[in-house]
Protein backbone atom coordinates (compact mmCIF):
# COMPACT_ATOMS: atom_id res chain seq x y z
CA UNK A 1 0.00 0.00 0.00
CA UNK A 2 1.31 3.39 -0.92
CA UNK A 3 1.96 5.52 2.12
CA UNK A 4 0.54 8.98 2.25
CA UNK A 5 2.85 11.60 0.79
CA UNK A 6 3.45 14.58 3.04
CA UNK A 7 5.25 17.80 2.22
CA UNK A 8 6.71 19.62 5.21
CA UNK A 9 7.07 23.35 4.55
CA UNK A 10 8.65 25.80 7.00
CA UNK A 11 6.97 29.20 6.98
CA UNK A 12 9.21 32.26 7.27
CA UNK A 13 6.54 34.96 7.36
CA UNK A 14 3.51 35.98 9.37
CA UNK A 15 0.63 37.56 7.51
CA UNK A 16 2.65 37.74 4.33
CA UNK A 17 5.55 39.78 5.74
CA UNK A 18 8.77 37.74 5.45
CA UNK A 19 11.70 38.22 7.78
CA UNK A 20 14.51 39.23 5.45
CA UNK A 21 17.98 37.75 5.73
CA UNK A 22 21.25 39.49 4.96
CA UNK A 23 23.87 38.20 2.54
CA UNK A 24 27.45 38.15 3.76
CA UNK A 25 28.92 36.16 0.88
CA UNK A 26 32.25 37.15 -0.63
CA UNK A 27 33.85 36.76 -4.04
CA UNK A 28 35.88 33.80 -5.34
CA UNK A 29 39.61 33.68 -4.59
CA UNK A 30 41.67 32.92 -7.70
CA UNK A 31 45.38 32.04 -7.63
CA UNK A 32 47.86 33.40 -10.23
CA UNK A 33 48.26 31.21 -13.28
CA UNK A 34 52.05 31.62 -13.45
CA UNK A 35 54.28 29.26 -11.45
CA UNK A 36 57.15 30.37 -9.23
CA UNK A 37 56.08 33.97 -9.35
CA UNK A 38 55.51 36.16 -6.34
CA UNK A 39 53.43 38.74 -8.15
CA UNK A 40 51.02 40.27 -5.69
CA UNK A 41 47.49 40.37 -6.98
CA UNK A 42 45.38 43.39 -6.08
CA UNK A 43 42.72 42.57 -3.51
CA UNK A 44 39.32 42.05 -5.01
CA UNK A 45 36.57 44.21 -3.60
CA UNK A 46 33.05 42.79 -3.54
CA UNK A 47 31.00 44.11 -6.41
CA UNK A 48 28.35 46.49 -5.16
CA UNK A 49 24.97 45.63 -6.53
CA UNK A 50 23.02 48.07 -8.61
CA UNK A 51 19.61 48.69 -7.02
CA UNK A 52 16.72 47.04 -8.87
CA UNK A 53 13.26 48.55 -8.77
CA UNK A 54 9.72 47.89 -9.95
CA UNK A 55 7.67 51.05 -10.32
CA UNK A 56 4.30 51.96 -11.73
CA UNK A 57 0.95 53.53 -10.99
CA UNK A 58 -2.43 52.47 -9.61
CA UNK A 59 -5.65 53.97 -10.97
CA UNK A 60 -9.36 53.23 -10.65
CA UNK A 61 -11.24 51.84 -13.63
CA UNK A 62 -12.88 55.23 -14.20
CA UNK A 63 -9.46 56.87 -14.62
CA UNK A 64 -9.36 58.55 -11.21
CA UNK A 65 -6.50 58.09 -8.79
CA UNK A 66 -7.43 56.38 -5.49
CA UNK A 67 -8.43 58.74 -2.70
CA UNK A 68 -6.33 56.86 -0.15
CA UNK A 69 -3.09 54.83 -0.07
CA UNK A 70 -3.22 51.51 -1.91
CA UNK A 71 -1.12 48.53 -0.91
CA UNK A 72 0.92 47.14 -3.82
CA UNK A 73 2.40 43.69 -3.27
CA UNK A 74 4.94 41.54 -5.08
CA UNK A 75 3.47 38.05 -4.73
CA UNK A 76 5.59 34.99 -5.50
CA UNK A 77 4.07 31.49 -5.19
CA UNK A 78 1.24 32.87 -3.08
CA UNK A 79 3.44 34.72 -0.58
CA UNK A 80 3.95 38.48 -0.33
CA UNK A 81 7.68 39.08 -0.75
CA UNK A 82 7.65 42.89 -0.94
CA UNK A 83 5.02 45.55 -0.37
CA UNK A 84 4.75 49.30 -0.57
CA UNK A 85 1.92 51.80 -0.42
CA UNK A 86 1.15 54.24 -3.21
CA UNK A 87 2.01 57.89 -2.84
CA UNK A 88 -0.56 60.68 -3.02
CA UNK A 89 -0.48 60.62 -6.84
CA UNK A 90 -1.01 56.86 -7.03
CA UNK A 91 2.57 55.89 -7.93
CA UNK A 92 4.60 53.15 -6.27
CA UNK A 93 8.19 51.86 -6.26
CA UNK A 94 9.52 48.59 -4.82
CA UNK A 95 13.25 47.90 -4.44
CA UNK A 96 13.89 44.23 -5.16
CA UNK A 97 17.33 43.61 -3.71
CA UNK A 98 16.99 45.48 -0.46
CA UNK A 99 15.94 43.46 2.56
CA UNK A 100 15.13 44.63 6.05
CA UNK A 101 18.55 46.09 6.85
CA UNK A 102 20.16 49.13 5.27
CA UNK A 103 23.02 47.09 3.82
CA UNK A 104 21.10 43.97 2.89
CA UNK A 105 21.61 43.10 -0.75
CA UNK A 106 19.81 39.76 -1.00
CA UNK A 107 17.73 39.33 -4.12
CA UNK A 108 14.44 37.52 -4.19
CA UNK A 109 14.60 33.86 -5.14
CA UNK A 110 11.20 32.33 -5.87
CA UNK A 111 11.88 28.90 -4.44
CA UNK A 112 10.13 26.85 -1.80
CA UNK A 113 12.27 26.29 1.26
CA UNK A 114 12.60 23.51 3.78
CA UNK A 115 10.63 20.85 1.89
CA UNK A 116 10.92 17.22 3.01
CA UNK A 117 8.91 14.10 2.59
CA UNK A 118 7.35 12.25 5.47
CA UNK A 119 4.86 9.48 6.14
CA UNK A 120 2.36 11.14 8.41
CA UNK A 121 -1.25 11.97 7.61
CA UNK A 122 -2.31 15.03 5.72
CA UNK A 123 -1.15 17.09 2.82
CA UNK A 124 1.12 19.52 4.70
CA UNK A 125 2.62 18.76 8.08
CA UNK A 126 4.26 22.09 8.91
CA UNK A 127 2.30 25.08 7.79
CA UNK A 128 1.33 27.02 4.75
CA UNK A 129 2.73 25.99 1.38
CA UNK A 130 4.12 28.63 -0.92
CA UNK A 131 6.67 30.24 1.36
CA UNK A 132 9.77 31.64 -0.25
CA UNK A 133 13.39 32.02 0.67
CA UNK A 134 15.93 34.61 -0.31
CA UNK A 135 18.65 33.91 -2.85
CA UNK A 136 21.57 31.64 -2.05
CA UNK A 137 24.46 33.50 -3.61
CA UNK A 138 23.91 32.63 -7.25
CA UNK A 139 26.43 33.88 -9.80
CA UNK A 140 25.55 37.32 -11.07
CA UNK A 141 23.48 37.93 -7.98
CA UNK A 142 21.88 41.35 -8.07
CA UNK A 143 22.44 41.90 -11.78
CA UNK A 144 19.40 39.83 -12.72
CA UNK A 145 16.51 38.14 -10.96
CA UNK A 146 14.01 35.60 -12.23
CA UNK A 147 10.52 36.77 -11.28
CA UNK A 148 8.70 34.41 -13.63
CA UNK A 149 6.65 33.00 -10.74
CA UNK A 150 5.79 36.45 -9.37
CA UNK A 151 3.05 39.01 -9.96
CA UNK A 152 2.20 42.51 -8.83
CA UNK A 153 -1.25 43.26 -7.46
CA UNK A 154 -2.91 46.12 -5.63
CA UNK A 155 -5.26 45.83 -2.67
CA UNK A 156 -8.08 48.23 -1.88
CA UNK A 157 -11.33 47.31 -0.18
CA UNK A 158 -14.22 47.20 -2.62
CA UNK A 159 -12.03 46.75 -5.69
CA UNK A 160 -10.61 43.87 -7.74
CA UNK A 161 -7.03 44.35 -8.91
CA UNK A 162 -5.55 43.69 -12.32
CA UNK A 163 -2.56 41.36 -12.16
CA UNK A 164 0.79 42.30 -13.69
CA UNK A 165 2.82 39.19 -14.48
CA UNK A 166 6.59 39.49 -14.36
CA UNK A 167 9.58 37.68 -15.80
CA UNK A 168 13.38 37.83 -15.64
CA UNK A 169 14.59 41.29 -14.65
CA UNK A 170 18.00 42.90 -15.12
CA UNK A 171 19.45 45.84 -13.25
CA UNK A 172 19.42 48.06 -16.34
CA UNK A 173 15.83 47.24 -17.33
CA UNK A 174 13.27 50.05 -17.29
CA UNK A 175 11.72 49.74 -13.80
CA UNK A 176 8.32 51.00 -15.01
CA UNK A 177 5.98 48.01 -15.22
CA UNK A 178 2.94 50.09 -16.19
CA UNK A 179 -0.47 50.67 -14.64
CA UNK A 180 -2.43 48.49 -12.24
CA UNK A 181 -6.17 49.10 -12.64
CA UNK A 182 -8.59 48.59 -9.76
CA UNK A 183 -12.11 47.57 -10.79
CA UNK A 184 -15.06 48.38 -8.54
CA UNK A 185 -16.89 45.30 -7.27
CA UNK A 186 -20.67 45.56 -7.31
CA UNK A 187 -22.64 44.78 -4.20
CA UNK A 188 -21.85 44.93 -0.50
CA UNK A 189 -18.35 43.86 0.45
CA UNK A 190 -19.54 41.59 3.23
CA UNK A 191 -16.93 41.63 5.95
CA UNK A 192 -13.99 43.03 4.00
CA UNK A 193 -14.65 46.58 5.25
CA UNK A 194 -15.50 47.48 8.83
CA UNK A 195 -18.46 49.86 9.07
CA UNK A 196 -17.28 50.86 12.55
CA UNK A 197 -14.77 53.17 10.85
CA UNK A 198 -17.60 55.59 10.01
CA UNK A 199 -18.37 56.06 13.71
CA UNK A 200 -14.78 56.72 14.79
CA UNK A 201 -14.22 60.07 16.56
CA UNK A 202 -12.25 62.75 14.74
CA UNK A 203 -9.06 62.32 16.80
CA UNK A 204 -9.08 58.54 16.30
CA UNK A 205 -9.52 58.93 12.55
CA UNK A 206 -6.72 61.50 12.49
CA UNK A 207 -4.31 59.08 14.16
CA UNK A 208 -5.41 56.32 11.79
CA UNK A 209 -4.85 58.57 8.79
CA UNK A 210 -1.41 59.55 10.10
CA UNK A 211 -0.50 55.87 10.22
CA UNK A 212 -1.72 55.43 6.65
CA UNK A 213 0.29 58.45 5.51
CA UNK A 214 3.41 57.03 7.16
CA UNK A 215 2.92 53.80 5.24
CA UNK A 216 2.89 55.66 1.93
CA UNK A 217 6.49 56.74 2.41
CA UNK A 218 9.23 55.04 0.44
CA UNK A 219 10.82 53.94 3.72
CA UNK A 220 7.94 53.84 6.21
CA UNK A 221 8.62 53.93 9.91
CA UNK A 222 6.55 50.97 11.11
CA UNK A 223 7.18 51.83 14.74
CA UNK A 224 5.77 55.32 14.20
CA UNK A 225 2.72 53.92 12.36
CA UNK A 226 2.21 51.45 15.21
CA UNK A 227 2.17 54.24 17.79
CA UNK A 228 -0.44 56.19 15.79
CA UNK A 229 -2.64 53.12 15.52
CA UNK A 230 -2.29 52.41 19.22
CA UNK A 231 -3.41 55.99 19.83
CA UNK A 232 -6.41 55.47 17.51
CA UNK A 233 -7.65 52.36 19.33
CA UNK A 234 -7.02 53.96 22.72
CA UNK A 235 -9.38 56.78 21.73
CA UNK A 236 -11.92 54.47 20.10
CA UNK A 237 -11.81 50.86 21.29
CA UNK A 238 -14.26 49.70 18.60
CA UNK A 239 -12.02 50.91 15.78
CA UNK A 240 -11.82 47.48 14.12
CA UNK A 241 -9.97 48.66 11.01
CA UNK A 242 -7.29 50.29 13.18
CA UNK A 243 -6.95 47.12 15.28
CA UNK A 244 -6.56 45.11 12.07
CA UNK A 245 -3.87 47.40 10.64
CA UNK A 246 -2.16 47.44 14.03
CA UNK A 247 -2.02 43.65 13.81
CA UNK A 248 -0.33 43.90 10.42
CA UNK A 249 2.21 46.39 11.77
CA UNK A 250 3.04 44.14 14.70
CA UNK A 251 3.41 41.19 12.35
CA UNK A 252 5.87 43.15 10.21
CA UNK A 253 7.91 43.74 13.37
CA UNK A 254 7.89 40.01 14.23
CA UNK A 255 5.50 40.44 17.16
CA UNK A 256 3.25 37.48 16.39
CA UNK A 257 1.54 37.38 19.79
CA UNK A 258 0.88 41.12 19.63
CA UNK A 259 -0.47 40.74 16.11
CA UNK A 260 -2.80 37.95 17.18
CA UNK A 261 -4.06 40.05 20.09
CA UNK A 262 -4.82 42.98 17.77
CA UNK A 263 -6.67 40.76 15.29
CA UNK A 264 -8.77 39.29 18.09
CA UNK A 265 -9.64 42.79 19.32
CA UNK A 266 -10.61 43.73 15.76
CA UNK A 267 -13.05 40.82 15.76
CA UNK A 268 -14.37 41.81 19.20
CA UNK A 269 -14.93 45.35 17.90
CA UNK A 270 -16.71 44.21 14.72
CA UNK A 271 -18.02 40.65 14.57
CA UNK A 272 -18.85 41.07 10.86
CA UNK A 273 -15.25 41.86 9.86
CA UNK A 274 -13.66 38.89 8.09
CA UNK A 275 -10.11 40.09 7.39
CA UNK A 276 -8.70 39.64 10.93
CA UNK A 277 -10.05 36.07 10.95
CA UNK A 278 -8.11 35.31 7.76
CA UNK A 279 -4.96 36.73 9.32
CA UNK A 280 -5.47 34.66 12.46
CA UNK A 281 -5.92 31.58 10.27
CA UNK A 282 -2.48 32.20 8.77
CA UNK A 283 -0.92 32.51 12.23
CA UNK A 284 -2.57 29.24 13.21
CA UNK A 285 -1.14 27.55 10.11
CA UNK A 286 2.33 28.82 10.93
CA UNK A 287 1.98 27.39 14.43
CA UNK A 288 0.65 24.07 13.07
CA UNK A 289 -2.72 24.48 14.83
CA UNK A 290 -4.63 22.89 11.99
CA UNK A 291 -8.04 22.69 13.71
CA UNK A 292 -7.87 26.36 14.70
CA UNK A 293 -6.78 27.38 11.21
CA UNK A 294 -9.62 25.44 9.61
CA UNK A 295 -12.19 26.93 11.99
CA UNK A 296 -10.94 30.49 11.50
CA UNK A 297 -11.04 30.08 7.72
CA UNK A 298 -14.59 28.73 8.03
CA UNK A 299 -15.61 31.68 10.20
CA UNK A 300 -14.18 34.14 7.68
CA UNK A 301 -16.00 32.42 4.83
CA UNK A 302 -19.29 32.55 6.72
CA UNK A 303 -18.97 36.34 6.57
CA UNK A 304 -17.26 36.72 3.18
CA UNK A 305 -17.81 33.55 1.09
CA UNK A 306 -15.66 34.69 -1.83
CA UNK A 307 -12.35 35.40 -0.07
CA UNK A 308 -10.00 33.13 -2.04
CA UNK A 309 -7.21 33.33 0.54
CA UNK A 310 -9.56 31.92 3.18
CA UNK A 311 -10.46 29.01 0.87
CA UNK A 312 -6.74 28.40 0.32
CA UNK A 313 -5.97 28.37 4.05
CA UNK A 314 -8.93 26.03 4.59
CA UNK A 315 -7.57 23.65 1.94
CA UNK A 316 -4.10 23.64 3.52
CA UNK A 317 -5.43 23.15 7.06
CA UNK A 318 -7.77 20.32 6.13
CA UNK A 319 -5.19 18.54 4.00
CA UNK A 320 -2.91 18.63 7.04
CA UNK A 321 -5.74 17.11 9.06
CA UNK A 322 -6.20 14.38 6.45
CA UNK A 323 -9.73 15.56 5.64
CA UNK A 324 -9.67 14.73 1.97
CA UNK A 325 -13.17 15.79 0.91
CA UNK A 326 -13.10 19.15 2.68
CA UNK A 327 -9.60 19.91 1.41
CA UNK A 328 -10.68 19.05 -2.13
CA UNK A 329 -13.75 21.29 -2.04
CA UNK A 330 -11.72 24.25 -0.81
CA UNK A 331 -8.88 23.65 -3.27
CA UNK A 332 -11.35 23.49 -6.16
CA UNK A 333 -12.75 26.89 -5.14
CA UNK A 334 -9.23 28.31 -5.37
CA UNK A 335 -8.56 26.55 -8.67
CA UNK A 336 -11.73 27.98 -10.21
CA UNK A 337 -11.07 31.54 -9.00
CA UNK A 338 -9.37 34.34 -10.92
CA UNK A 339 -6.66 34.41 -8.24
CA UNK A 340 -5.42 30.85 -8.70
CA UNK A 341 -2.13 32.12 -10.13
CA UNK A 342 -1.19 33.32 -6.65
CA UNK A 343 -1.56 29.83 -5.18
CA UNK A 344 0.36 27.33 -7.36
CA UNK A 345 0.60 24.91 -4.44
CA UNK A 346 -3.14 24.37 -4.64
CA UNK A 347 -2.33 22.07 -7.56
CA UNK A 348 -0.20 20.01 -5.19
CA UNK A 349 -3.09 19.84 -2.71
CA UNK A 350 -5.38 18.56 -5.46
CA UNK A 351 -2.76 16.01 -6.50
CA UNK A 352 -2.50 14.82 -2.93
CA UNK A 353 -6.29 14.56 -2.71
CA UNK A 354 -6.42 12.39 -5.84
CA UNK A 355 -3.62 10.17 -4.56
CA UNK A 356 -5.52 9.58 -1.31
CA UNK A 357 -8.49 8.46 -3.39
CA UNK A 358 -6.28 6.06 -5.31
CA UNK A 359 -6.77 8.07 -8.51
CA UNK A 360 -3.11 8.26 -9.39
CA UNK A 361 -3.49 9.24 -13.04
CA UNK A 362 -5.63 12.20 -11.96
CA UNK A 363 -3.10 13.02 -9.25
CA UNK A 364 -0.23 13.10 -11.70
CA UNK A 365 -2.07 15.65 -13.86
CA UNK A 366 -2.21 18.07 -10.93
CA UNK A 367 1.35 17.31 -9.84
CA UNK A 368 2.73 17.87 -13.34
CA UNK A 369 0.78 21.12 -13.58
CA UNK A 370 2.47 22.23 -10.39
CA UNK A 371 5.86 21.23 -11.84
CA UNK A 372 5.14 23.28 -14.97
CA UNK A 373 4.44 26.32 -12.83
CA UNK A 374 7.32 25.78 -10.39
CA UNK A 375 10.00 23.74 -12.18
CA UNK A 376 12.87 25.10 -10.06
CA UNK A 377 11.24 24.98 -6.63
CA UNK A 378 12.99 22.74 -4.12
CA UNK A 379 9.79 20.80 -3.65
CA UNK A 380 9.69 20.04 -7.37
CA UNK A 381 12.72 17.73 -7.41
CA UNK A 382 11.26 15.60 -4.63
CA UNK A 383 7.93 15.53 -6.43
CA UNK A 384 9.63 14.33 -9.62
CA UNK A 385 11.18 11.50 -7.60
CA UNK A 386 7.75 10.60 -6.22
CA UNK A 387 6.30 10.41 -9.73
CA UNK A 388 9.25 8.28 -10.82
CA UNK A 389 8.56 5.91 -7.93
CA UNK A 390 4.91 5.68 -8.99
CA UNK A 391 5.99 4.85 -12.54
CA UNK A 392 8.23 2.05 -11.27
CA UNK A 393 5.39 0.71 -9.14
CA UNK A 394 3.08 0.74 -12.14
CA UNK A 395 0.67 3.16 -10.50
CA UNK A 396 0.91 5.62 -13.40
CA UNK A 397 2.03 5.50 -17.00
CA UNK A 398 5.55 6.58 -17.77
CA UNK A 399 5.82 10.18 -18.92
CA UNK A 400 5.88 10.44 -22.71
CA UNK A 401 4.38 6.97 -23.21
Amino acid sequence: MLKKTVISLAVFSALGYPGWAQDRGGGDDSSPSGQGQQTQQPSQRPERQRPMFLSGKVILDDGRKPDRPVRVALVCQGTVMKQEYTSSNGTFSLELNRGGGQDSQQPIDASISGSTYGNQGGGFSAGLGGNLSLGQGNPGQGRSQNLSSCELQAELAGYQSDILTLGPRRALDNPDVGVIVLHAIDGRQGGTVSLKTLAAPKDAKKAWEKAGKELTKKKPNFSKATKELEKAVEIYEEFAAAWYLLGEMRAIQDDRSGAAEAFKLAIAADADYSKPRVSLALIALEEERWEDAAQLADDALEISPNVVKAHYFKAVANSSLGKVEVAEASAVRVQESNEVQFYPLVHYVLGWVMSQKGEFEAAVVHFRHFLELQPEARLSERLRQQLSDWEQQGLIQESGS
